[in-house]
């Protein structure tokens, strides 16, 4: 595996280093690492069976984010002007009594927003967003949830241009979603001046470069991004009242043909499409969702390292990229989302228990900072994490390694964290 290695940095290494790179210049969303809460979390089960799982989400302050309405929480206003904020506010209270720190994606529309009747809720119409008739009364109810959560600094606008899309143009609706997102900004911003505001939350679907049906300028070995996701990203950058930060979502494989090269090289893709996007827009990067892309046939299963490995190096290389922020889509394991996660799902007999990156999470969560630099070594066997007073370091391959400058080996796949000599 080639890595690409660029400035070396002077730091009290060993000379068997292949190179340091440092992170990008972007101005970082401390803790940088963080989750997305969805349908199953901590608060959804009793106390005694999240014991441990509830004890590292708190271990060191990171990240959490949860949606307005839907994935885990009811419908914050059923009805015009009426509000039920219970379910949010018990999410919200999970954040705060984990050491969150609090992220609220303003996503998921009441029905009568979207065609639907006031006091009622269809679950199967989440995805929906509001017509335009109502941009400016979704506007209102996320200025009602920034001003009822004082806490909460960052905010993504929508999710994935969901209920947005032109069937007949075959392309994303960018105008209307830039409209949905001006009335938003401009609302939110009115009640809390200090809040940081991102979007678009565009998915960067990437296809082989034989199978692109829209090909763009940006690609590498893991594929070619599609151009009508950076329209959508060009468009609302030029027409946008403000942002704060710009907000992706993407997975290392292809649409069309899964990965088109070995798992860890294509990781590459997270700093390929960090570097050109912060470049091409000047703003922070944030990976709402990150989807490392394991090979085809059986999914590694949850406790395998390999997953925790991936997404350690999924990370590195879009922080060395100049990524701001990353969120792990649901901490809690799941058969419909072959990533890492944090814990395992609690189950009538069985207690949380947690999964290989529970601990490196913690570690970049309370670790990574402008000073962060990151190393592969010159085979790309392994990487390595440099802090101001530890490393961690990571074997991205099937067989035992020795990192430079140490005399314990790692186990295939393996995560250890050591002082910084």
């Amino acid at each position: 595996m080639k890595r690409f290695l660029i400035t070396v940095v002077a730091l009290l290494l060993s000379a068997t280093l292949a190179g340091c790179d440092r992170i990008a210049g972007a101005e970082l969303a401390e803790p940088v690492v963080g989750v997305t809460h969805t349908q199953g979390s901590l608060d959804d089960y009793p106390p005694e069976q999240t014991a441990d799982a509830t004890a590292a989400l708190g271990a060191r302050p990171m990240a959490q984010n949860q949606y307005l309405m839907g994935w885990g929480v009811g419908n914050p206003e059923p009805s015009p002007g009426v509000f039920d904020w219970s379910s949010l506010d018990q999410r919200m209270q999970l954040i705060d009594t984990t050491h969150g720190v609090p992220v609220l994606t303003l996503a998921g529309a009441p029905d009568w927003m979207k065609g639907g009747s006031p006091g009622t809720t269809d679950w199967t119409k989440l995805d929906s967003a509001p017509t335009r008739a109502h941009y400016r009364d979704f506007a209102a109810l996320a200025a009602a949830a920034a001003a009822r959560y004082p806490q909460v600094r960052d905010f993504q606008v929508w999710s994935e241009l969901k209920g947005l899309y032109d069937d007949t143009a075959n392309r994303w609706d960018y105008q209307d979603y830039t409209d949905l997102y001006n009335a938003v900004y401009d609302a939110v911003k009115k009640v809390r001046p200090n809040a940081r505001i991102g979007g678009p939350y565009v998915v960067l679907d990437t296809w082989s470069a034989a199978g692109s049906p829209a090909p763009s300028d940006l690609s590498g070995p893991w594929g070619v991004v599609d151009q009508r996701a950076l329209d959508v990203i060009d468009y609302w950058n030029a027409h946008k009242h403000g942002a704060d930060f710009l907000a992706l979502d993407g997975s290392s494989g292809t649409r069309d043909a899964g990965l088109t090269t070995d798992p860890f090289r294509a990781t590459e893709m997270f700093y390929t499409v960090t570097s050109w996007l912060r470049a091409r827009t000047g703003l922070p990067v944030w990976w709402s969702e990150f989807y490392p892309t394991q090979p085809a046939g059986a999914a590694w299963p949850a406790d395998s390292p390999q997953l925790a490995a991936l997404a350690v190096d999924a990370v590195a290389q879009a922080l060395r990229g100049g990524a701001s922020r990353l969120l792990l889509w649901q901490p809690q394991e799941s058969s419909d989302v072959p990533s890492a996660a944090l814990w395992t799902t609690p189950t009538g007999g069985r207690n949380a228990a947690l999964l290989p990156l529970a601990v490196p999470w913690q570690w970049l969560a309370a670790n990574v900072d402008a000073n962060t630099a990151f190393s592969y070594s010159a085979s790309g066997a392994v990487l390595e994490i440099i802090g101001t007073r530890e490393v961690l370091t990571v074997n991205l391959t099937a067989t035992g390694q020795t990192p430079p400058g140490q005399t314990d080996p790692l186990p295939p796949y393996g995560i250890r964290v050591n002082a910084r000599s």
